[in-house]
Parts: structure tokens; C-alpha cells; sequence
């Protein structure tokens, strides 16, 4: 999914070089890029392509399926062709862009079997930030179940769809959201919210992937680098090693 060209988004020129260099790159970029690139607008996943879609055919393409939040990769078509390559790409993926209000998209206390700090959904008073909306059949919504680790990982809860704006003009009942098990209180009760996704008027400092990485791992007394996030995709105990202490259930 991801190749070596894909290192020129890493802005650190010397980490950029030792990501570059690395014989299992691709897998370091899956950790470092996440939330991963994503249009700014409505489109329709279709079998790995992306099309934009005009406010006149979304009623016609979301009819009888369910509204999801996605507030991290689920949003990336990058993401979408990894959770729905075949044999489950029969249906495409409608997915719209809005303005979440009371909340911010934060990192969770938590690490992924590929590296990265995933994102959930955090209130935050006074704050609105940029969500998207995927649009599920309920296939779909079953599979997406299981690539989320509901219960391990997430709990599948409803939220107030008139918290959210879509830029379409769509305003759902209710809108499923996948919310961590894990939280997102880190240590000293601290909150961190994804600088790679707008926000306004935000109350929790924003991070990038690689800034929340050196955080936690160096208050768990690691080093990071390159070959500390192969570690943690390789070693499903030293990534609960490392968070065990920031998980406050």
C-alpha cells in the first residue's frame, strides 16, 4: 500500500533517510502516516478508486445503509482498500465530510498490531472538528466490526447525529461511532489531538503520529526510532508494556 516515495511526507530529514534506507519500510510508513492522506470531500469508494460525488447523487447512495464516524484511517482511502479488498470490495463505500461540534479526534491509549496510535473520539467544550461519515451496508458494517476489534479494542456505541454537519446537508438520526476500550487519558491525565486532522478552537495539544510515538515511548524509558516500531509490530507484549501504564479503565 505504501511505497518508498511515500517517505517524502516524514519532514525530518534524517529520520526520513533512516525510513528510506530500511529493508521493511513499508511497514515503518503504515505506523508513521497514519491517519493517512484522505480527500476533503464527499467521494464514493468504489473497488480501490476514489470518485467524487456531487450533493445531488448522495440521498441515492446512502439509501439503507448506516452512518459510521470515521475519525481516523477509516476516512483514507488507503484504509478503505485494505479493509475492503476482495472478496469483500463487492459494494462501494460512500463516504461524507462534516463539522463535529463538543468533541476533537484524539489519540487512543493504545497501539496497533501495525505500529501506530489509532485515533478515537474525545467531547471537548467549544471545540468542532472535521469528521467523515462512512455509509455501511450491513455487511459491510459487520466486517468493519472485526477489522475494529469490537469489543477488544473499540466499543460500537450511537451518538447524536445533530452533532454533526455534513457538508451535503444530510443530518442522520443517529450516527455509529467506534470509541477505544483503552481510553485516551495518557499520563499526568493528559489528552493529545491528531494535528492531521482539523480543529477548532481546540482545548488538547496537538500531535503528530511520530510525536506521539517519542512520547510514549520515551516515558516507558525506550528510544524511539525506526526499529523500536518494528518492535512494537513484532511484540504484541512489549506494546502492552509500554501503554500498560496509560490505560485507565
Amino acid at each position: 500500500m505504501f511505497s518508498i516515495s511515500d517517505a517524502q511526507k516524514i519532514t525530518d530529514t534524517v529520520l526520513r533517510q533512516q525510513v528510506e534506507q530500511h529493508p521493511r519500510a513499508q511497514e515503518i510508513l503504515r505506523a508513521f502516516l497514519y491517519p493517512y492522506d484522505a480527500p476533503d470531500h464527499d467521494f464514493l469508494f468504489v473497488n480501490g478508486a476514489v470518485h467524487q460525488t456531487g450533493t445531488d447523487d448522495i440521498q441515492t447512495l446512502i439509501a439503507g445503509r448506516t452512518p459510521v464516524l470515521a475519525v481516523g484511517s477509516n476516512r483514507a482511502p488507503v484504509q478503505l482498500a485494505r479493509k475492503f479488498a476482495p472478496p469483500n470490495h463487492q459494494d462501494p463505500v460512500p463516504v461524507t465530510f462534516g463539522w463535529m461540534a463538543g468533541h476533537d479526534i484524539v489519540y487512543s491509549a493504545h497501539i496497533t498490531g501495525y505500529g501506530a496510535l489509532p485515533a478515537t473520539l474525545a467531547p471537548s467544550s467549544g471545540t468542532t472538528v472535521r469528521v467523515a461519515v462512512t455509509w455501511l451496508t450491513p455487511t459491510q458494517l459487520s466486517h468493519m466490526h472485526s477489522t475494529e476489534s469490537v469489543p477488544d479494542h473499540y466499543n460500537y456505541c450511537q451518538i447524536d447525529g445533530a452533532l454533526i454537519a455534513l457538508d451535503c446537508g444530510v443530518t442522520p438520526d443517529r450516527v455509529g461511532s467506534y470509541q477505544s476500550v483503552a481510553g485516551h487519558c495518557f499520563d499526568r491525565d493528559e489528552t493529545f489531538a491528531l494535528i492531521d486532522i482539523a480543529g477548532r478552537n481546540r482545548r488538547f495539544p496537538a500531535k503528530s503520529q511520530w510525536d506521539m510515538l517519542c512520547h510514549v515511548s520515551r516515558r516507558s524509558g525506550h528510544a524511539p526510532s525506526p526499529s523500536l516500531i518494528l518492535q512494537l509490530i513484532d511484540d504484541p507484549e512489549l506494546r502492552q508494556k509500554i501503554m500498560s501504564h496509560y490505560l485507565k479503565r
